[in-house]
């Protein structure tokens, strides 16, 4: 969760306004301050490669009747290096106001530009301009930076300082570093290798909304928020969901090696509804659902059963029940925060559960909807 101090979090339980600005910086200079945007919509997905994303229109009036639009590489808005930094603004009254940083975006596209211009004394100036953006967190330059050949890691004593080496970013450790298991051949996909480091140390990597590259950890850490409703909470609607799509009864671990492929280690679920097969070795009405892990960093059987033995309880369970709260806009919740969620009915707690950020969006709504994974 993100910082906020003690008058932001008291704000946001009760009445307030919000809005957005950006700070546009090329080749490290902040070319443009506080510019407000319009149409905004900011999406964060912990299940995508490229976890944030936004989309937003710059407006724009110059006071010397100056235009920003881009007309070509290496203007300012042009998607070609530009970067974004996207606060939100929340203010209470005429006393209070406070600025929180949503995240540091890359411009991916201009799809939409409109400048209004008019003639005075034979000079063109401009009325205004409507810029509509398409913004993507870093990592979606790390991935089209793709490795020229396969590769190996030149120092295995750090998968901390081997992921700072290729993302070319600055690092928020957040997770206890480790040598790195194995000398490893990296393909093609610089994001993927990124995320095979980190699954190394049990996490995922992302961006955080300073711009760095952080961990979250798999395991699931403490609840680091109350969310509830009734008249005096800021939970506002649950909607509860269900799906198979990702719920597996069955991990596979394969060996990476060579062209053969063989089994390091397996295991599945014995009993419940979840069960792969029945006693009398039938299959059950789930069937087998099995999902397939290889990896450089896991070479041994050894490793593969503890692997398995990880990863099965969680996939056959905590992604199985999604469940989207309506909340009120909160621009500290990020992804990967833990929750203790309590459905309220006439100051009656009547639903109670632990969840998961995985999924959000905000706009210039009131509320923002924010997906959650429910801890069995």
């Amino acid at each position: 969760m993100r910082y906020g101090t003690p008058s932001l979090t008291g704000a946001l339980t009760g009445s307030f306004d919000h809005w957005y600005v950006v700070d546009v910086f090329y080749d490290g200079v902040r070319v443009l301050r506080d510019v407000d945007v319009t149409n905004v919509t900011v999406d964060d997905d912990a299940t995508a490669l490229v976890q944030g994303s936004a989309s937003l229109t710059i407006v724009y009036q110059g006071a010397f009747a100056e235009t920003v639009a881009p007309t070509a590489i290496g203007d300012y808005l042009s998607p070609f290096g530009t970067k974004i930094i996207l606060y939100a603004l929340v203010n209470v009254g005429p006393g209070f106001a406070e600025r929180v940083t949503l995240g540091h975006y890359e411009i991916a596209e201009t799809p939409h530009i409109n400048s209004t211009q008019f003639v005075f004394n034979t000079a063109i100036l401009s009325k205004g301009d409507l810029i509509d953006l398409t913004l993507k967190d870093a990592f979606d330059a790390v991935q089209a930076d793709r490795f020229d050949v396969p590769g190996s890691p030149p120092n295995l004593s750090s998968v901390w300082t081997e992921i700072q080496r290729l993302t070319g970013l600055p690092v928020t450790r957040t997770i206890t570093d480790a040598p790195i298991s194995s000398s490893v051949a990296y393909q093609e996909d610089k994001l993927h290798a990124i995320y095979d480091l980190a699954g190394s140390l049990d996490a995922v990597a992302y961006m955080t909304p300073d711009g760095t590259v952080s961990m979250r950890p798999n395991v699931w850490p403490s609840p680091v928020d109350v969310l509830k409703g009734g008249d005096e909470g800021t939970l506002v609607g649950v909607t509860r969901g269900m799906s198979n799509s990702s719920v597996y009864n069955r991990v596979v671990v394969r060996s990476y090696a060579g062209t053969t492929e063989s089994v390091l280690a397996s295991g599945e679920i014995t009993d419940g509804p979840l069960r792969a097969q029945n006693v009398d070795g039938s299959l059950s009405p789930f069937r087998r659902r099995p999902m397939f892990f290889s990896s450089q960093y896991v070479n041994t059987p050894e490793a593969a059963m503890s692997f398995v033995n990880n990863w099965l309880p969680r996939v056959s369970k905590l992604r199985s029940v999604e469940v989207v709260l309506s909340e009120i806009f909160n621009p500290l919740r990020e992804l990967g925060d833990v929750l203790d969620v309590r459905r309220m009915v006439q100051g009656v707690v009547v639903d109670n559960f632990y969840a998961r950020v995985t999924r959000m969006r905000r706009t210039q709504d009131t509320l923002q909807d924010t997906t959650v994974v429910v801890q069995p």
